[in-house]
């Protein structure tokens, strides 16, 4: 999964290292968050009027679950809706 936000960053989800960004055009890429446990991201996106709210459609490759995550501190740290 590869997305680009509207002020240029680039993210992408690695599997076994999390959800990564790059601003630079060299494309030297940053950690963001490892906070997935088992789960994939398979859809991503940045809200464009606040870019600290992020959105993610996860996959739990073993159960075949998928949730619905959030961000709202720039994808450091995620929780599926419906829990507190």
């Amino acid at each position: 999964m590869i997305d680009a936000a509207s002020d240029g960053r680039l993210y992408a989800f690695q599997i076994g290292t999390g959800l990564i960004r790059t601003t630079d055009p060299g494309l030297a890429w940053q950690l963001v968050s490892n906070d997935f446990g088992d789960e994939y991201i398979l859809h991503f996106a940045v809200d464009p009027s606040n870019k600290m709210n992020m959105y993610g459609i996860t996959l739990n490759p073993k159960t075949r679950r998928q949730s619905i995550t959030v961000s709202g501190d720039g994808g450091a740290t995620w929780k599926a809706l419906g829990t507190d």
